[in-house]
């Protein structure tokens, strides 16, 4: 068997800083739906009591439901997506 082996080059990830459409889509449209996501999140994480408590998953739920969407959208940088 032959194998053919042709030299491959990766570009390297960059950071760089967020372009202003970025900037304003995060801020105008992201954010904002973030709230909404939190929210929701926090309104099924009550809903949700009821099976959780017995359980005792509701660390879990908070955490999938709540802080999880909370950390992307709040507690990255503007702009990075």
């Amino acid at each position: 068997m032959l194998s053919f082996n042709a030299p491959l080059f990766a570009k390297d990830i960059i950071s760089r800083d967020a372009s202003v459409p970025e900037v304003v889509g995060d801020v105008l449209w992201v954010r904002p739906l973030g709230i909404m996501n939190t929210a929701l999140g926090a309104i099924a994480f009550v809903l949700s009591l009821p099976v959780t408590l017995p359980l005792k998953k509701t660390g879990g739920a908070k955490e999938f439901l709540i802080t999880y969407p909370y950390d992307y959208y709040f507690k990255r940088p503007i702009g990075e997506m």
